[in-house]
């Protein structure tokens, strides 16, 4: 950050907070004290009443307000994927206070700037997110860009490290959203190498160009035709899984894999919410916990648990 910038934003921070230690602020801003001292006076020397206290801290002096704040493009954007994010974890209330809050950083955008915003928005779809997460656990790259090609309708050529292939692959795709769902952001795009629609999770992009052709925004699907296709094709179906205690310590990474959304601690142990296509594939995955899982919700995962259990019984017995 340039000197300009952090003293613009250490401005900002005087004006959030009714005190501020310069150990503090230079944590915040990395840098030292005596910097920190530096920026305070040129701050005063250019009319900003700023008071401090011995042991306290520096403050605005009262009556003192900043011109009305003004947005970037990529900060408004942002707060949008903020939004989506935050849709599925906050209360209604909340979620409408937020939403009322973003609605204000919209009627400050110019004019072409609400117009991308209103682009993206529907661009722009969120399963759940379980709070639980600690989002630091991946490394989601491109969200940046993303937005800019969505709006534009920008070809791509991407280097793509799917997880079953041993080397990346070159591929120049046409984006029509982002999908957050298991952990991960994904860009739904029509792929000119499969000639089809195809979800390519953010961090397993190794490469990421955007070239000058664009494509017609009605040749291809919205993103709510391809995930309404999508569930209408997979027929995705809710389960509700109960893990005792000792069982849900060993479950880790691999839920992701059958559609985790979330999860809730009961006094029996762990409720998991999943939405699969495949309940045969899951309850193979299920085997392995024995007596420490039962079936809460989902049609058809009893039934091929208890064949899968008696093809065991009768393979071992002979």
């Amino acid at each position: 950050m340039n000197r300009f910038d952090r003293v613009t934003s250490l401005l900002l921070m005087l004006q959030t907070r009714s005190v501020v230690t310069a150990g503090f602020l230079s944590e915040h801003f990395n840098v030292t004290e005596r910097t920190i001292y530096r920026d305070i006076r040129t701050l005063e020397n250019a009319g900003v009443p700023i008071g401090s206290e011995a042991g306290v801290g520096y403050f605005l002096e009262k009556g003192y307000r900043l011109p009305p704040v003004s947005f970037t493009l990529d900060e408004a954007a942002s707060l949008l994927l903020g939004e989506k994010l935050l849709s599925t974890s906050l209360d209604q209330n909340s979620h409408g206070d937020y939403k009322q809050a973003l609605n204000k950083v919209r009627a400050v955008l110019d004019v072409s700037d609400k117009d991308y915003l209103s682009s993206l928005d529907a661009d722009i779809e969120v399963l759940e997110i379980n709070e639980n997460v600690d989002q630091s656990e991946h490394d989601d790259r491109w969200l940046r860009e993303c937005r800019s090609v969505l709006v534009r309708r920008q070809i791509v050529r991407i280097a793509y490290a799917a997880q079953t292939a041993k080397e990346a692959t070159s591929r120049n795709i046409e984006p029509i959203g982002l999908f957050y769902y298991s952990r991960h952001w994904h860009l739904i795009a029509w792929c000119r190498l499969r000639d089809d629609y195809r979800d390519f999770r953010l961090d397993r992009i190794v490469e990421f160009e955007p070239l000058h052709e664009q494509f017609p925004r009605h040749s291809r699907d919205t993103l709510q035709d391809y995930l309404a296709r999508q569930r209408s094709e997979h027929e995705l179906k809710e389960i509700t899984l109960l893990f005792q205690p000792e069982a849900a310590r060993h479950v880790g990474g691999l839920r992701y894999m059958h559609g985790f959304i979330r999860e809730e601690l009961v006094d029996d142990g762990v409720l998991m919410y999943f939405m699969t296509s495949f309940p045969q594939y899951m309850a193979r995955w299920l085997l392995q916990y024995t007596g420490g899982v039962q079936v809460i919700k989902g049609d058809g995962l009893q039934e091929e648990l208890t064949v899968l259990s008696e093809e065991l019984v009768a393979h071992w017995q002979t």
